[in-house]
């Protein structure tokens, strides 16, 4: 298997850069110790032979003073005081024990010791011990035959003692001077150590500071990239060490943030579409194509709350309800909704293990489901049900899905309280009858529709009979009244098809689709009877005077091709009533027909 550096942990690359110098160290300390125990056994060499030495000169020394006691005997003619001879003997005696002591390791240096011993004993025995006890009458023969034989045996003492102590010496330099070739062997071995391990150590720092260099400054420029919004950067590989873990927790870190980043990508998108939807319907199918492609789910479905009718009901749906529930899709009793009796969401991860909503519209038989509410300024305005697998919602997708259920909240939110404010522009605020801008635009709608279906459509326009003097008698709040009571009673009198508008202090107008003259003059005439039966309080103890109206009919296009024209002949026609008397209704009649 072929070795990779980059592959190896950081334990082992630290491992990697410590063993040169722990081989090194041990190395050293192996020469080192091999070094000393060299030296102190070649001193310890050394030692022993600078004693033989010392030794071997002091029996030479001792020797030497003996033969002088020896001749000092034959010069003067009598045996000199025994004293200087013994003294020395004994210390040769010594002498030649350490040696023996000495030499015990190295027979041959003992034998040569040995040999010294027993040629100066016999030395002792055979020249100097007869010399010595040589007396008075045989003086000359006595010198002659001991000085000759001493001399021969004591030169041969001297020749071995001078033998072995050159030997000693010429020992003890060699011991020196192998302790110096050890050192410098060590000094050497320890100066070639260096170098290698040194050099070992400087290629494998470098090698390492690449194998860790390396993927440390791709994951710095990964991470560069990632904090500015780039994640298709290219990232270390994977390997079975720190790094490769580190890689892989990187990316998937990358990949969890690129996924959050696509999110909240699609939840901008979101928000920012349902921001430009003009119409519930638009939000709900925002709504509900944002479900799919961010839960996958199997279904969803969409309930507005009701609160007049205490009902909720399914306006969107990802696929079909059921055929029972088509014609008339609502969960009855708002409270029976968890989310929307609780205000929070409400999650189901196993329908076959947990309890389950009260509310039983359209259940699924498997998997899970979420059931959030839409909450716009603290009031809920209906609920979103999700379906899926089993185990399906953790919470972080329920998080995310409440940031969808807000955002579609606050944008149905914003279309009613837009619609509120047109339908507040367009309404009067006194009587709640829409006001003259709407009723104009509507009536040309209405017009254009008319032409398309070829229809009449009728206008009705009414006033108060004597209404200034009411506000001058009785005040302008009973006037108030009066016109309140009078819009409350007109629209109950005609179809919610037909509309009614206030286009001015007491004048009124009634625009009636699909009506022709005889039927707008039934309407009217309907009204006009109503009126006077109306009941407003006047403040005071005496009752208000009967109140009555006066009515003009007019019809397009019959009595005009435009909306001015129309509007004219019918305010033409309330004059005919008023100048008639009033309380009356009038159908507009053109002036070439009167005349006629």
């Amino acid at each position: 298997m072929a070795f990779s550096l980059s592959k190896l942990k950081i334990r082992d690359h630290i491992l990697l850069m410590i063993l040169p110098a722990l081989f090194a160290m041990l190395l050293f300390v192996g020469l080192f110790s091999y070094g000393y125990w060299r030296v102190a056994a070649t001193m310890r060499f050394v030692k022993n032979a600078q004693f033989r030495v010392a030794h071997t000169e002091a029996v030479l020394e001792h020797a030497t003073e003996m033969r002088s006691s020896v001749r000092d005997s034959l010069l003067i003619g009598h045996a000199p005081p025994v004293n200087a001879y013994h003294l020395s003997a004994n210390a040769l005696g010594h002498d030649l024990d350490a040696l023996r002591a000495i030499e015990s390791s190295n027979p041959a240096q003992m034998a040569a010791v040995e040999n010294i011993a027993s040629q100066i004993t016999m030395w002792q025995q055979q020249c100097a011990a007869l010399i010595l006890a040589a007396g008075q009458g045989n003086r000359y023969a006595g010198m002659v035959a001991g000085e000759r034989d001493e001399e021969q045996q004591f030169l041969k003492i001297r020749d071995s003692l001078l033998r072995l102590l050159e030997q000693n010496q010429t020992e003890a330099e060699s011991g020196i001077g192998d302790a110096q070739r050890v050192m410098r062997r060590v000094l050497d071995l320890s100066v070639l150590t260096l170098l290698f391990f040194g050099g070992l150590a400087l290629l494998l720092a470098r090698l390492v500071n690449r194998a860790i260099g390396r993927p440390v400054q791709q994951m710095i420029e990964a991470s560069e990239r990632v904090s500015h919004g780039h994640f298709q950067s290219p990232l270390p590989l994977e390997a079975s060490n720190e790094f490769g873990a580190l890689a892989g927790s990187f990316l998937r870190m990358t990949q969890a943030l690129r996924h959050e980043g696509q999110e909240l990508s699609a939840l901008k998108r979101f928000s920012e579409a349902v921001t430009q939807c003009t119409s519930e319907n638009e939000v709900y199918d925002h709504l509900l194509h944002s479900l799919q492609e961010q839960f996958r789910p199997t279904q969803v479905v969409i309930f507005k709350l009701r609160p007049e009718e205490d009902l909720l009901e399914a306006v969107a749906t990802l696929g079909p309800l059921p055929e029972a529930l088509r014609d008339w899709p609502v969960m009855e009793g708002k409270h029976s909704c968890k989310a929307v009796r609780m205000g929070r969401a409400f999650r189901v991860n196993d329908i076959t293990q947990e309890p389950l909503c009260p509310g039983k519209f359209a259940l699924p038989k498997e998997g899970s489901y979420y059931c959030g509410p839409l909450i716009a300024g603290g009031i809920i305005i209906g609920a979103v049900r999700l379906e899926g697998l089993r185990d399906f919602w953790t919470p972080e997708r329920e998080s995310l899905l409440e940031s969808y259920l807000s955002g579609a909240a606050s944008a149905l939110s914003n279309l009613r309280l837009l619609q509120t404010m047109r339908e507040q522009a367009n309404v009067d605020a006194l009587t709640g009858l829409y006001n003259r801008r709407f009723c104009e635009d509507y009536a040309r709608k209405l017009m254009a529709m008319a032409r398309r279906k070829d229809a009449p459509l009728g206008f009705i326009m009414m006033d108060l009979d004597h209404f200034k003097s009411f506000n001058d008698i009785y005040g302008h709040e009973v006037g108030d009244r009066i016109l309140r009571q009078f819009a409350k009673t007109v629209t109950q009198t005609m179809r919610e098809t037909n509309l009614t508008a206030r286009i001015g202090g007491e004048e009124f107008v009634v625009l009636l689709p699909d009506t022709g003259p005889k039927a707008c003059e039934m309407v009217a005439e309907r009204i006009r009877k109503a009126v006077p039966h109306m009941t407003v309080p006047s403040g005071t103890d005496k009752p208000l005077p009967q109140i009555t109206v006066s009515l003009g009919v007019a019809i397009y296009p019959d009595h005009g091709s435009s909306l001015e024209d129309v509007m004219q002949s019918a305010d033409r026609a309330l004059y005919d009533s008023k100048r008639a008397g009033r309380n009356r209704t009038t159908v507009y009649v053109e002036e070439a027909e009167t005349a006629g």
